[in-house]
Formats: structure tokens, sequence, C-alpha cells
């Protein structure tokens, strides 16, 4: 599960004691994804489970509800994920009969596994009525815990709807959402918006560095300010730093790039989904620079990426950004992967 207790949500977390002391019955947590909303919502459970709550509402983290919370193993708490997510997430609480049972999407034939939906399935909405159909196990309040809320088909989110709209006492909805819009206007109606923002730089540094990523600074702009986004691709698809320096040396050649330095700068088995999201990054900030005088991606390298930028030609540019978004569509399985990347430099010195 993600990590607990970040703190750049604390000034988030201020607003959900109140609304459980009104009585709220729903919550939906949304903003961009990688800035800690499922912790922030299993944090926010916790609080109402626990029978010992601390005086600014966190869970006291020591009593039996905490302990049970902590197990995913609470009989007053349920997930409600898309299996792909539950899987990834949640292994030790996943239900094993109930992925057993899944359709398969990869054929019929014997031996095929089948393939995590990442739908929210109309019979896992539809199984909470059972739940919420009794009282509570603890003798407290029910919490039920949804996310992403946008992975619902439309027959899952009208189900949903009929909750919300009828909803059981004692009972709270925690929903999640990385795209607000992706969801039903009635389900947003029936629930307390409650924005999750991008945190500032000063708050995630710190926290990335504890977590042992390399450069932060990079690592979270790269990530579009969500460090927890920052914190996975730093740990699961993030170039090597000696391969992220060679691409970087050769990016700031520009036109003074040679096919020699190329085929003397990309290592043998160059990993080409990182390659390819270093390079469309730089890109990106290319095309910033020349319309707006500013970076996004690599503020440190602002001085550098100026200076090609005056020299850049606005539609080279744009055909190596297609070229890029060509290669990123294909990047899991590249014939030759030391290829891809040497073609997508050389395309590159075509831009000036």
């Amino acid at each position: 599960m993600t990590p607990r207790r970040l703190p750049w949500l604390e000034p988030v977390w201020q607003r959900l004691p109140p609304l459980a002391a009104r009585g709220v019955h729903a919550v939906l947590l949304h903003g961009l994804r990688g800035v800690g909303k499922k912790s922030l919502a299993l944090d926010f459970a916790e609080s109402l489970l626990c029978s010992s709550p601390l005086p600014d509402g966190h869970a006291c983290g020591r009593c039996e509800e905490c302990r049970l919370t902590a197990a995913f193993s609470h009989p007053d708490l349920r997930w409600v994920l898309p299996q792909a997510l539950a899987e990834k997430l949640l292994p030790q609480a996943v239900d094993e009969e109930e992925a057993a049972e899944a359709p398969s999407e990869a054929g019929e034939g014997e031996g095929k596994p089948s393939k995590a939906s990442r739908e929210i399935r109309v019979e896992q909405v539809r199984a909470l009525s059972d739940f919420l159909g009794i009282a509570a196990y603890r003798g407290g309040q029910r919490v039920v815990v949804l996310a992403p809320a946008e992975a619902m088909n439309a027959i899952a989110a009208n189900t949903l709807l009929k909750m919300l709209e009828e909803p059981p006492p004692a009972t709270m909805f925690v929903l999640v959402s990385d795209a607000l819009d992706g969801l039903l206007p009635t389900i947003r109606s029936r629930c307390v918006l409650v924005q999750v923002p991008v945190p500032e730089e000063k708050a995630c540094l710190p926290w990335l560095a504890e977590q042992g990523v390399a450069e932060p600074t990079s690592a979270l702009a790269l990530a579009s300010g969500a460090p927890l986004a920052a914190l996975a691709e730093a740990a699961e698809q993030a170039v090597a730093p000696e391969v992220a320096a060679a691409l970087y040396r050769m990016l700031e050649r520009g036109q003074a790039l040679t096919a020699a330095q190329i085929a003397a700068g990309v290592g043998r088995d160059p990993p080409v989904p990182a390659c390819v999201r270093l390079m469309q990054c730089w890109a990106f900030d290319l095309i910033q620079y020349r319309a707006r005088g500013s970076v996004r991606y690599h503020p440190q390298r602002q001085a550098s990426i100026g200076q090609l930028a005056a020299s850049a030609r606005s539609e080279g540019l744009w055909r190596w950004a297609d070229a890029l978004a060509g290669a990123s569509a294909a990047r899991e399985h590249p014939l030759n992967a030391r290829l891809v990347i040497e073609s997508l430099l050389a395309r590159y010195i075509e831009v000036f």
C-alpha cells in the first residue's frame, strides 16, 4: 500500500474529521494521480474505525481496531478496487475465489491466465449490499473505500448511486478519483468534494530524499509535482543515473551532436520506456521555452534549453515530438532497443 501519514497531506486532513462529525456520509477525494489520495483515504478510514482517536482526529495506531485496519482485515472496512489495482496495492486483501471466477480476457483455451480487470465491476458494487445490510461487526461505523471511482462502468456507477441516495446509518463512503470529469454528475453531487492539491515542492523534497530518490528535484518535476508518482518512477521506470547523464550530454549538444557520438553514447540495451519519457519531457521543455520562455521538467537545465530553443525549428520540434509519441506507443516491445534510441537521437539532430 502507499506510504502513510504523508506530510504534505496534513492541511487536507484537517478538513476530514469535521465532515465526519457533521454526519456526512460520502466524501470524494480528487486530484492529480500520485499525490497520496488513497493513503489519505486509508488514514481517514482508520480514524473512523479507531476506538481511541487522537485529538487531531488521527487514529491512535495502537488499539485493536487500528491493528485490524493496518492488516486489511477489519470486518467493517470494505475496499472496492479494480482487480488489477487490488493485486498491486492490496495483495493480501484480494479475494482469491473472486479473482478465479473473473471472466477471462485472454481466450478460452486452457492454461491461459485471465487478465486482471482495470474496471470496477457491477458485481463488486452489488456485493456491498450484503456488507451494508447488517450491523457493524465491531459496533462502530462501517467504511467503504472505492478507488478510482472513474473506473466504474455505467451500470456499477448507477448501482452505487442508489446506495448514496439512501445511505445506511453509521456508514461512510470514501471515494477517490484521479479524473473528476469521468464520474457521473449525480455521484459527485451526492458527495462532499475534497480536493487534494499538488503539494508545494518544499514539502515533498525532504520526504523523497528520505525514500532514497537520488535527484528529488528532477524526479518531482518529471512527475508533474506528484511525489508518489515521482517515487514510483524513480523505483521502477527511471533511467539509471549514468544512462540519464549520457542522454542529457547528447541532448545538450543539439545541432553539434554527431552520429558517432550517438553510437558511442547509447548503451547496449537502453531502457526504452524511461529513455523515451526523458526525451519527451526534453521536447516539451524546448517547445514551452519557445512559447513562454520557461520550462516545466528541467528547471536546473533551463539555461541550456534556452540556448537550444533559440536555434530549434518549430517544424523540426513537432516532427521529433511525433516520433517520440510513436516510439512511446510501442515502447514495451521494441524490436531493437538500441536502434530505437539511436534513431530518435538522429531525428533530434534534424530539429536544428
